[in-house]
């Protein structure tokens, strides 16, 4: 359900270039990239010899004095970001040495399934909280054309790597000049994923693309933690103080703000509060209508119990629809599985409790499945009946389409009104789109301009923008 909420502390990260396969925007194409951020999953390369763990602390990483892919332990620094999760689920977040200065920040990566038992746990790091930490220690090159610049990160694989052991005072952003941190700037290496400041700064480029804007001396203000809503947009020559960890991806350093109380001289909505408690952990048993009328805030935990599965896996293998018991209009949801396939089989008519991280993928609402135990078969029902809607109502536009995005709808006596195109989609009556989310593309029909179809049934979806009917069997098309 596209909806405009203000973002939570967990809202999802949406650069949209993830190794997420969701099926609800499966014609996605990737519009940033980043290396060390929850857009962009890491392929771990594989661990240099000697294994074993290795207690260290960042100066040392970031200085390079430890060899990349080792597994190491940092004790007793602080969180100084909210958490992200993308929709893939996983987790993003800064932390820092207690003494702070250069050299002392560096991202944590919490790969999605450990993300979802850090929030059924309660555990997700916040801004103040002191943490010990164990995870991989690599580098990723950045994706720029000489590969000259990394990133450095620590992996998170296991919730019980994470250990939260008091609260402290983050260090005090220091004042650097704008030159120095903008891309060729002597001192960036120095303050990577440090929280920084510039102050008395001009917006010199209110637009660089991808809600990115340019201040005095070079300096790239990326919007990360105010996505997907989006980031300020101060006008060419306000003046602003800003402070922010500094990343480096696309080829750019840039400063990030976390939130607005980190942008001064400029009012703006949204972010996330950089000195409060914004992770409130499981928020519990919802509904699904309660999800789709926007009574629960992105990247919260969230357990549905009771509802029905109303298809089958789809194709790719990777989600499948359900519906609470009632029916109507808001009773159905996407359910994208982060786990491989192989353990879970679920079918129409199964009753389920789901557990999991509910996020808007491409502004269709979903529950991520992040790991095995998340969906729960407790028992077998009817599948609610399809409603019968006018094509024209459901379609993109249509006065009726936020109201059944993902529930079973049936269109009676249509024609088609356009053939295939590349993507295999086809259109009929009232310009409403059929999806083959459920098949093959050798399975999947491809009638003339003018066949006529008795009825067709599906989930309804939403995917590049655009509401479309996705039909489970053949037997959805009756001729």
């Amino acid at each position: 359900m596209r909806r405009l909420v203000p973002c939570t502390a967990l809202c999802l990260i949406a650069c949209n270039a993830f190794n997420n396969t969701n099926t609800a925007g499966d014609d996605a194409t990737a519009t940033e990239a980043t290396a060390g951020t929850t857009d962009n999953p890491p392929t771990t390369n594989q661990p240099t010899e000697g294994g074993g763990l290795q207690d260290t602390n960042i100066y040392d990483l970031q200085q390079d004095k430890v060899t990349p892919n080792t597994l190491v332990r940092v004790k007793d620094v602080v969180v100084v970001s909210p958490t992200k999760f993308s929709t893939s689920g996983a987790g993003s977040v800064f932390v820092q040495e207690l003494d702070g200065g250069e050299y002392s920040g560096i991202q944590l990566y919490v790969y999605p399934d450990t993300a979802t038992e850090l929030m059924a746990q309660g555990k997700v790091p916040k801004p103040g909280d002191k943490l010990t930490v164990v995870g991989e220690y690599v580098e990723y090159k950045a994706m720029d054309d000489t590969g000259s610049e990394t990133f450095s990160e620590i992996n998170i694989s296991l919730a019980d790597d994470i250990m939260i052991t008091g609260t402290a005072t983050a260090p005090t952003p220091p004042v650097v000049s704008p030159p120095d941190i903008a891309n060729g700037g002597a001192l960036t290496e120095v303050w990577e994923s440090v929280p920084v400041t510039v102050e008395n700064v001009e917006v010199t480029n209110a637009d660089l693309g991808f809600g990115e804007f340019e201040v005095t001396g070079g300096v790239r203000i990326d919007d990360m933690f105010f996505l997907p809503e989006g980031g300020p947009k101060p006008p060419v020559g306000t003046t602003l103080t800003l402070t922010g960890p500094l990343v480096y991806n696309f080829g750019n350093f840039k400063l990030v703000p976390r939130s607005c109380d980190d942008y001064v001289g400029f009012e703006c909505e949204g972010g996330n509060t950089t000195d409060t408690d914004t992770t409130t952990g499981p928020m519990g048993a919802v509904t699904i209508f309660d999800i789709q009328q926007g009574m629960v805030g992105e990247g919260d935990f969230v357990t549905v119990e009771n509802v029905v599965v109303t298809s089958p896996l789809t194709f790719k293998g990777d989600g499948f629809f359900v519906q609470d018991p009632a029916g109507g209009e808001y009773s159905g949801i996407y359910v994208y599985i982060n786990q491989n396939p192989d353990m879970l089989a679920v079918q129409p008519g199964d009753v389920v409790t789901i557990n999991g991280l509910y996020g808007e993928f491409y502004d269709m609402s979903q529950i991520t499945a992040g790991q095995a135990g998340d969906v729960v078969v407790t028992g077998t029902d009817a599948v609610p009946a399809p409603i019968v809607v006018d094509a024209a109502d459901v379609a993109t536009g249509g006065a009726s389409a936020e109201n059944y995005e993902s529930v079973l709808v049936t269109v009676e006596n249509v024609t088609v009104a356009t053939e295939a195109n590349n993507f295999g989609e086809w259109t009929v009556d009232g310009g409403l789109i059929l999806d083959d989310q459920f098949f093959a593309t050798a399975d999947w029909p491809k009638p003339m301009v003018g066949d006529a179809f008795t009825s067709i049934t599906g989930a309804l979806v939403y995917s590049f923008e655009n509401f479309k009917l996705a039909p489970r069997t053949v037997d959805d098309l009756a001729q």
